[in-house]
């Protein structure tokens, strides 16, 4: 059976509006983000485009159109605290070496992280803090 035909459109016989149903809901969402950033209407959804991506795919939650995405927590300074001093230090004592931050360096200090946070994790807070000493 094929599905109902798309209002203003003649369907195909290989088109299937069932699939196109949460798609059309996501690129919504995200047409009314584009038009709100763009300053010409629309409304802050905190839609990004992982969202878009990740709700197209069926990954991710889609909330009503009239409700934002719920904001990105990136924890607390207390979590940040730590591998920031820790960059901060090892700029100290690398700076001479490594004016900048490289691929050497990285290896180096991912060597020496001694914390239960993942490196994968801590490294852009590490490199914030070498950075900042720059």
């Amino acid at each position: 059976m094929r599905d109902a035909p798309v209002s203003g459109m003649s369907n195909p016989s290989w088109f299937s509006a069932s699939k196109w149903e949460r798609v059309k809901e996501v690129l919504h969402r995200d047409w009314d983000q584009t038009k709100h950033d763009l300053h010409v209407g629309g409304h802050e959804l905190n839609q990004k485009i992982g969202d878009t991506v990740a709700q197209a795919g069926g990954k991710k939650e889609i909330p009503a159109i009239d409700k934002a995405n719920p904001p990105t927590v990136i924890g607390s300074w207390e979590d940040a605290e730590i591998p920031m001093t820790y960059g901060y230090a090892a700029r100290d004592h690398f700076g001479a070496e490594y004016p900048l931050w490289n691929d050497d360096l990285e290896r180096k200090l991912e060597a020496d992280w001694k914390n239960e946070a993942p490196w994968p994790t801590v490294r852009p807070l590490v490199r914030r803090g070498y950075d900042l000493r720059r």
